[in-house]
């Protein structure tokens, strides 16, 4: 059975339409859901990293009637603390911040919460140290990609129970397996649909930033909110199908390959952009029924795969039935997929060479389609 953890919507409707994707699916199961509340609510202790800008209600009492009702679904809830930020022990607010959180934590542990995810080592030992009742999943915001930093990571903090590799690492199934084995009783947790540019430079940045992403000094890029994503997505929009192909996603028909290795449990992305609920629901129901059976959503679109390309008009056309055969095979990578961070691109275009012949199939195809709206009837 593979686990899936999602998002927490923002409305009870919303939670049940999500919970209720488990009905339609046999291989796979959403089993917990996570969230944080947001950064005007009065429990809001500034550890998290705050992204849902956008909603109406902030108050505790809202927010707090959403994680029971997900409990009382049988569904796990885990609470967000996941500021990679240093803890600001100088500023005078900071005994405050203190004070919050254990208000906070006092109430969720009154509500059966006992997870939280962290990505601060400081804030991690100061958990276990004053509230060992809650257990430490470590966030994907720690951004490692060697096997030495969780060595050490893992070394000085014992407490964690579950970690998140970086989604650079999806494709490296010889440092996935080292970590399995090596640490038997840590589970490990993979994103399936984040589709992030390969390589981003401003991935630790955009982790840091996580207001309001609209503020903006004096007009100037150099001073907003965006700065960190105002360079990828002119990218991935300037060239769709190698930023799906390079994304490191994990489609649903290679799932399996991952279980081999003793990795089953999943994760989904997306708890920003819940404006946009519908889109996110099918994207999660597809992707659960694929992994049950792919000819079940054969003639629906890639674009259902990936978090941050889910809206592309080119991808929108790209069927799974027609481009399927053309993305890099995930055995390719479970022989090369630890090399993939010196060569890509340098001593090996493989994956180029895919996007280029969807291109291609594609253009084709647009091309046919052209000659045939111009035939006469």
């Amino acid at each position: 059975m593979y686990q899936f953890s999602a998002p927490m919507p923002y409305t009870i409707d919303d939670i049940q339409k999500l919970i209720n994707i488990n009905n339609q699916i046999e291989k796979s199961r959403i089993t917990s859901l996570y969230a944080c509340v947001p950064r005007g609510c009065e429990v809001f202790t500034g550890f998290e990293q705050s992204r849902n800008i956008s909603v109406d209600n902030v108050s505790w009492d809202y927010w707090k009637n959403l994680i029971e009702f997900t409990l009382s679904q049988g569904c796990d809830f885990i609470y967000l603390l996941n500021s990679p930020r240093p803890l600001d022990i100088e500023n005078s607010e900071f005994t405050k911040q203190l004070e919050k959180l254990d208000f906070l934590l006092s109430e969720l542990k009154n509500m059966g919460v006992n997870k939280l995810r962290l990505a601060s080592g400081q804030l991690m030992a100061y958990i276990n140290k004053y509230y060992p009742d809650f257990q430490i999943l470590a966030s994907t915001s720690l951004e490692y990609k060697t096997i030495c930093e969780y060595q050490n990571f893992l070394y000085f903090h014992g407490e964690v129970k579950q970690i998140v590799p970086s989604c650079e690492l999806n494709r490296n199934f010889k440092m996935l397996s080292h970590l399995r084995k090596h640490y038997p009783n840590v589970e490990i947790e993979l994103m399936v649909n984040e589709g992030c540019l390969q390589g981003c430079p401003n991935r630790m940045l955009h982790q840091y930033i996580s207001i309001d992403r609209t503020k903006t000094i004096n007009d100037d890029i150099c001073l907003s909110q965006n700065y960190a994503t105002s360079f990828c997505f002119p990218i991935t929009t300037k060239y769709p199908v190698q930023s799906m192909v390079m994304g490191n996603l994990i489609f649903p028909w290679d799932i399996e390959e991952y279980s081999k290795i003793g990795i089953n449990n999943f994760k989904f992305v997306g708890r920003e952009c819940f404006e946009d609920f519908d889109s996110y629901l099918y994207g999660y129901t597809m992707y659960l029924k694929g992994t049950d059976n792919i000819k079940a959503i054969e003639n629906d679109y890639l674009t259902a795969f990936s978090h941050h390309l889910r809206t592309n008009p080119v991808l929108k056309k790209l069927t799974i039935k027609e481009y399927k055969k053309y993305l890099p095979k995930i055995n390719y990578f479970k022989k090369y997929g630890y090399l993939c961070g010196g060569n890509c691109g340098v001593e090996c275009h493989y994956c180029y060479k895919c996007a280029d012949k969807i291109q291609k199939v594609f253009r084709q195809k647009q091309k046919n389609e052209q000659i045939k709206s111009d035939v006469p009837v």
